[in-house]
């Protein structure tokens, strides 16, 4: 009869064993670290970059789901009877608010920003709210414009605050942990790395 060996081989490494070097975390939100100095030119010029391409992108997602919601909500009023009611409105608020965030991170992600989703959905939701006070108050063309703009800058702003200063290199970062299936002419295992 034949058997079967299962050989488990583990290899553990100094660097299991070592501290691992506590890395700063640069962001402005929600705790800043000292240790992030970067060249004030450089970084200023990818920032500008950056937040041109994000700006570009929120403001095409804003306005596509921003037409859609609008295009649902006035179906909803038509339907209720009403032509331009509180349907239309509602409906082009969510598609804006639903619409610059993911545009902005994404535009910001592809520009090697690193900043958080949720900071930017909740940035684009607190400026629609505020755009939505301001015009319940003054629906002037003037206030229509603040009124557009406030969700993307908002939204901006706050990718930009959760985004990280200073990025580590790929070499200086700890390797991960690996189990790798071992095979060999008489025996199946499995090998690690840690």
């Amino acid at each position: 009869m034949k058997k079967l060996a299962f050989v488990a081989v583990l290899s553990l490494s100094s660097v299991a064993w070592a501290e691992p070097p506590k890395q700063p975390k640069c962001t402005v939100l929600p705790q800043p670290d000292s240790d992030c100095a970067v060249s004030t030119g450089r970084a200023a010029t990818i920032r500008l970059a950056r937040i041109g391409v994000e700006l570009v992108l929120g403001t095409l997602f804003g306005a596509g789901l921003g037409t859609l919601g609008a295009y649902a909500g006035l179906n909803v009023d038509l339907a209720s009877g009403k032509e331009s009611g509180a349907g239309f409105a509602l409906g082009t608020s969510f598609g804006v608010a639903l619409g610059v965030a993911p545009g902005v991170w994404l535009g910001g992600r592809s520009m090697g920003g690193d900043g958080s989703i949720g900071w930017t959905l909740l940035g684009s939701a607190l400026g629609t709210g505020v755009s939505a006070a301001l015009l319940a108050a003054d629906s002037s063309p003037g206030m229509l414009f603040l009124g557009a703009t406030i969700p993307l800058s908002t939204s901006i702003l706050a990718f930009e605050l959760s985004s990280h200063l200073r990025h580590e290199s790929a070499k200086k970062r700890a390797p991960a942990a690996k189990i790798l299936p071992s095979i060999g002419p008489r025996y199946v295992g499995v090998t690690g790395v840690f």
